[in-house]
């Protein structure tokens, strides 16, 4: 298994993100992303940009990244030019403990948990996906929804995922 099914509650883990912010996956925002990442991987950096786009759209969306690289190249992507639209994010190092709770076993791995259980989930760059996170989040922060890849973007479908490296 690569994601939690839908309805399911996130393993009770708590998370410390590399700016020192807690997130107690037993008692989570109504409204979360949490995406599995690794610095170099394609895939991964695509989706971390829309999901840049997302909480663009959606400012009371908290999008947490987990990473599966070690701690000390998971803050050269968080600081370095790759990562530099990632100032603000909460970002966990060292994530392959957090990956295994889950059963994500690929990066990129994206679950949004509305009212505590899993809403969306998937694996690798997946254009209907992200646009119907973006979506069912609207809907639960009331916002306005609108696609967060249109057709125009120059973006092809789907790219897979790869090993997570844990």
């Amino acid at each position: 298994m690569n994601v939690l099914p839908k309805g399911a509650e996130p393993p009770h883990l708590k998370l410390t993100a590399l700016d020192g912010r807690e997130l107690d996956l037993a008692a989570p925002p109504a409204a979360l992303v949490l995406a599995f990442v690794h610095p170099d991987v394609a895939a991964s950096r695509n989706v971390v940009g829309f999901l840049r786009k997302l909480q663009e759209m959606l400012p009371d969306l908290p999008v947490w990244l987990v990473s599966s690289a070690d701690r000390e190249a998971t803050e050269r992507y968080v600081k370095g030019y790759l990562g530099n639209y990632l100032e603000g994010y909460p970002v966990v190092a060292e994530g392959c403990a957090v990956l295994e709770a889950f059963g994500a076993t690929h990066v990129p791995t994206v679950h949004y948990f509305a009212d505590g259980k899993v809403d969306v989930a998937f694996t690798g760059f997946h254009k209907l996906a992200l646009n119907t996170l973006a979506e069912r989040a609207a809907a639960a922060l009331e916002a306005r929804a609108k696609p967060l890849i249109t057709d125009l973007e120059n973006k092809g479908e789907y790219e897979l995922a790869e090993p997570s490296g844990c």
